[in-house]
């Protein structure tokens, strides 16, 4: 895949998450989801050429296979409680990570079954 058209890609994606952040969250949940929702973002940018990307793959399974993948690198990471991150924060966080699996879901659908 083109580096052109990654950087493209990840740059849709982070836009697709900043209109899903709380830009005025007042609680550590939506604090803790704002994180989530980061920290996808980061993840997908480092990780988007490690992606399997063939020209000769049918879209719908390459967009099944890269939800199938971002999915996995989330249910990776994990946090633990501590000092600095409450219960509500990290439940929070893991809020942002489904939320962006969902957010990624559509723009994978976006980018490569709309793209013809």
């Amino acid at each position: 895949m083109a580096k052109q058209k990654i950087k493209d890609m990840v740059k849709k994606f982070n836009n697709s998450i900043e209109m899903n952040k709380d830009h005025q969250a007042y609680s550590d949940f939506k604090e803790g989801m704002n994180k989530g929702l980061d920290i996808a973002r980061y993840t997908f940018e480092e990780n988007a050429e490690k992606f399997s990307l063939s020209d000769s793959e049918d879209r719908g399974v390459m967009a099944k296979s890269l939800q199938e993948d971002f999915n996995q690198l989330l249910d990776d990471i994990n946090f633990t409680k501590n000092p600095n991150r409450s219960e509500e924060r990290l439940d929070g966080i893991y809020s942002g990570f489904e939320r962006s699996k969902k957010i990624f879901g559509e723009f994978v659908t976006e980018v490569f079954l709309l793209e013809n």
